[in-house]
């Protein structure tokens, strides 16, 4: 498309290269999103395989993506239709990128169910996996495989955000492409760090619905699935307590939430009774130096809301990284043996 004429502004026949793949390589993207809907999605025989919520995790929005993927790509053409060289692009991507939210963020978030859902019904369910493999052979898919189409949305939504950033790169600053462009990079690069913070979160909360159902409490119940619940650090440590009593010492397990700690005793099977929790906000954490003949190391001594734990860690590191994320540190005390107790703290 470059003629001999361009290629004597080499800046604008870049820029043109850039604007121009954006089309091209949208409208192979349709076509292959079409091949997936028709092909797979609307398969009659696929169907009757699947659940409801099967279909809903394999295929998530695919429809819905392919349908916004076509409006755009059809705003494309009738720029390029009307100026075939001096057509733009980024002000059609910020104008659909409120769209393109509505169908990515989702899609996106659900990968993980998505591979999920097609891992057990490819190793479970062997007529899924033989009429899959048998739409798979067909010509239209051009020996690609169902996962190659599944992903086409994760890699299709930072492709076109590359490809602003060659416009922003190749394009005069201070026109009003490239004030387009800037704003076109800005909207994506917001809708990717959305999709990354749903996918976060989705993995948050399955890792809490799992370990909701491995604890039972001791003490009072705490309810753990929250959309705002995340997972800080977790591992086991040694709680150090007093020579009076027959057992001195016994291993403890932290989860440590960005809200809350539980304190816990390991069982087999990777079950957990909870013993204590706290809100972190009420933690307080001093760093127990100790001598250096001292057989104690690597201790630390935690304040929860209602009692004050000596903690030992088997690695110096250890120690260093669970006292950076419980709180910040309080001033250094002294370590030093009494009788009757084995570490006084002010």
């Amino acid at each position: 498309m470059c003629n001999a004429f361009l290629l004597h502004f080499s800046p604008f026949c870049f820029a043109f290269q850039v604007r121009f793949e954006v089309v091209t390589s949208e409208a192979s993207y349709c076509r292959s999103l079409d091949i997936v809907v028709e092909h797979f999605v609307k398969s009659k025989q696929l169907g009757a395989l699947l659940t409801t919520q099967d279909r809903n995790w394999l295929f998530s929005r695919l429809a819905d993506v392919r349908a916004i993927s076509h409006s755009f790509l059809s705003k494309l053409e009738e720029r390029v239709e009307s100026d075939m060289v001096h057509f733009t692009v980024c002000d059609i991507i910020t104008r659909h990128c409120q769209r393109f939210r509505m169908v990515y963020v989702p899609y996106l978030t659900n990968q993980s169910y998505q591979d999920a859902t097609y891992q057990r019904l490819m190793n479970e369910n062997q007529g899924f996996k033989r009429i899959v493999e048998k739409l798979e052979r067909s010509p239209v898919c051009q020996r690609l495989p169902l996962r190659s189409f599944l992903v086409l949305p994760f890699q299709r939504i930072t492709r076109i955000k590359l490809l602003v950033q060659n416009i922003v790169k190749r394009t005069t600053p201070g026109t009003v492409e490239a004030m387009q462009a800037i704003k076109a990079l800005k909207l994506l690069e917001k809708l990717i760090q959305e999709s990354n913070d749903s996918i976060s979160q989705m993995k948050s909360i399955e890792s809490l619905v799992s370990l909701s159902a491995k604890v039972d409490f001791e003490c009072r119940t705490l309810p753990l699935i929250s959309q705002s619940r995340r997972l800080v650090r977790e591992g086991p440590v040694t709680e150090l307590m007093d020579f009076s009593l027959k057992d001195t010492e016994r291993s403890v397990y932290l989860h440590l939430f960005n809200d809350y700690l539980l304190l816990s005793l390991q069982k087999e099977g990777g079950k957990f009774t909870v013993i204590d929790h706290s809100p972190v906000s009420d933690l307080r954490v001093e760093n127990c130096r100790v001598k250096l003949h001292s057989l104690q190391k690597n201790l630390f001594r935690l304040h929860m809301s209602n009692k004050s734990l000596l903690l030992r860690t088997d690695t110096q590191s250890d120690k260093l990284r669970w006292i950076s994320a419980l709180s910040r540190p309080q001033p250094e005390v002294d370590f030093s043996a009494a009788q009757g107790k084995l570490c006084i703290l002010v």
